[in-house]
């Protein structure tokens, strides 16, 4: 079976999300949530409530997730959509 380059792409990402010992469990939760909602080309607003109420956490539980995603240029921010923010995934994450 031939590996297509976007699955080679994701590979790469979850390695090294794997290996950051900067990360938490929480940081990690909020990414995989996020990964299931965003792609690499557009920006989505994903309201940080939603997050919080799909994971079980606390607002700002998300909200210092989300800030150490962006400050790592994991996800990237995009213009906020009514009071979401919106964010889509970096595809040089990793590289």
């Amino acid at each position: 079976m031939e590996k297509t380059e976007s699955a080679v792409d994701v590979r790469r990402i979850y390695r090294a999300l794997a290996l950051d010992e900067e990360l938490d469990g929480v940081d990690l939760r909020v990414f995989l949530y996020l990964f299931s909602k965003l792609d690499f080309k557009s920006f989505t607003p994903v309201p940080q409530m939603e997050i919080a109420e799909a994971l079980g956490r606390r607002k700002e539980h998300v909200s210092r997730s989300i800030r150490k995603l962006k400050a790592k240029n994991i996800i990237l921010p995009g213009p906020k959509v009514d009071r979401s923010p919106s964010f889509r995934l970096n595809p040089n994450y990793a590289k």
